[in-house]
């Protein structure tokens, strides 16, 4: 990745139940709730990249950062160093899927790291809540 570029992440993280057990039906895929936390060592993540057709006329014309359906503890979804957001499982994943990293000419030279934490709140399978942790990392170049 070359330092000042906006980094689409769209389809590498791609969020799964942490029991391994489907819940495909219409129920569960609308109301079970998981917990997401992301954050990147340098730089920042946004959900979609705000640009001129967002609005028209002054006036908000779809979402700004792709926050439609989720619940923010830390950060709004708009260039984060961490987010902490709640949702569906569906709706993270679409959420996911417009992913960018922004390194903003301070990472250059660096290797970056993003956390990922998946926390199920108990919703998903058998007994409490499951929590799966990963991480990517990945270097920054000069321009």
């Amino acid at each position: 990745i070359r330092s000042h570029e906006d980094v689409a992440l769209g389809g590498v993280l791609l969020l799964a139940d942490p029991d391994e057990e489907g819940f495909d039906d219409w129920y569960a895929a609308r109301v079970h709730v998981a917990r997401l936390q992301l954050e990147v060592s340098c730089g920042t993540l946004s959900f979609g990249i705000p640009g001129e057709q967002d609005y028209v006329l002054g006036v908000q014309n779809g979402s700004i950062a792709g926050t439609e359906g989720l619940t923010f503890y830390t950060g709004d979804g708009s260039r984060d160093r961490k987010m902490d957001v709640s949702s569906t499982l569906n709706q993270l994943n679409r959420q996911l899927y417009r992913l960018y990293f922004h390194s903003g000419g301070n990472c250059r030279g660096k290797e970056i790291t993003l956390s990922v934490d998946l926390d199920d709140l108990g919703n998903f399978g058998a007994g409490g809540p499951l929590r799966v942790q990963e991480s990517a990392t990945w270097n920054v170049t000069a321009p």
